[in-house]
């Protein structure tokens, strides 16, 4: 029975880690932009759902909306200030992407982000559902179940259209789409959008679980760094694969062993992978 449970939450886990990384992977993909801010950005998809709900938005339109704004405010970041840094040296998009998060939770504190806030699920996913005997929170199956959805529509849509095309193009070789006439800053603006999009759902879908607060997202920042790692620096399979092993990691690691086990489990792994397989699981990550 607590095997069960722990699986779940493990998949819960895995599944918004998964949304988290794919977002990290599209932009390293195309941009070589290792983004520091991504956890601020989770943290305010899940700050801005809290005050939609407040204003009296139905949770329902509340996650699609925090999925818009936060995507948004993604191109201008990219449009501002990661352009300007396009063609630096990696150490340089770093140290800005950390200033970036340091910034965004910085206002994030200024305005109540000091103070958890609990966002209550729609009434009818807020029981429990039987499975195998164990009664397991009808909220937590929808959240994964909405992460493997966006997820595979993400993977649909990468695979199906023009847009796709052209990011696929730039995460296999991004001198070669250059030369095929795709304008690298403006593809850049809407994955940028599209990550942050990504990542702000999660945060936000993650509210009733997690709660919302500034740096609510810090954790889910460091994990999902370890899924992309593992998975390999640019791999969407990769990244798919990973999400799940540090969610299971996480989950198990803490109820048997104590959480700070967990990491360090994890951390050997991630040393492990960056020492013997430094492409990932399926060998297709990037080694610069």
């Amino acid at each position: 029975m607590l095997f069960i449970s722990l699986l779940l939450n493990g998949v819960v886990l895995g599944s918004i880690l998964l949304l988290s990384s794919l977002g990290l992977t599209l932009i390293y993909g195309v941009g070589r932009i290792i983004n520091f801010a991504h956890g601020a950005l989770f943290s305010l998809g899940a700050m801005t759902a809290v005050w939609l709900v407040g204003l009296g938005l139905p949770f329902w339109l509340a996650l699609p909306a925090s999925m818009l704004v936060v995507g948004l405010i993604g191109v201008v970041l990219d449009w501002s200030t990661f352009a300007r840094i396009r063609d630096r040296p990696m150490m340089d998009g770093l140290l800005l992407t950390f200033g970036v998060a340091m910034l965004i939770t910085g206002l994030l504190y200024e305005v109540d982000g000091r103070n958890v806030k609990t966002l209550l699920p729609p009434a009818f996913l807020a029981g429990t559902v039987e499975l195998a005997g164990v009664s397991l929170p009808a909220y937590r199956i929808f959240v994964s179940v909405l992460s493997i959805a966006l997820a595979i529509g993400l993977m649909l849509f990468l695979k199906k259209t023009k847009w796709g095309l052209r990011v696929r193009a730039a995460n296999d070789d991004g001198e070669m789409a250059a030369c095929l006439g795709i304008n690298r800053n403006t593809l850049m603006h809407s994955v940028v959008g599209v990550s942050a999009a990504l990542v702000a759902i999660a945060g936000a879908a993650s509210a009733p679980i997690f709660n919302s607060y500034a740096t609510v997202g810090d954790k889910i920042l460091i994990l999902a760094f370890m899924t992309v790692i593992l998975g390999g620096l640019g791999s969407f399979r990769g990244a798919v694969v990973a999400a799940y092993l540090v969610g299971l990691i996480i989950v198990f690691g803490e109820a048997y062993t104590g959480g700070q086990a967990a990491l360090m489990v994890l951390f050997i792994l991630v040393m492990a992978m960056l020492v013997r397989w430094p492409r990932g699981f399926f060998g297709e990550g990037r080694t610069e």
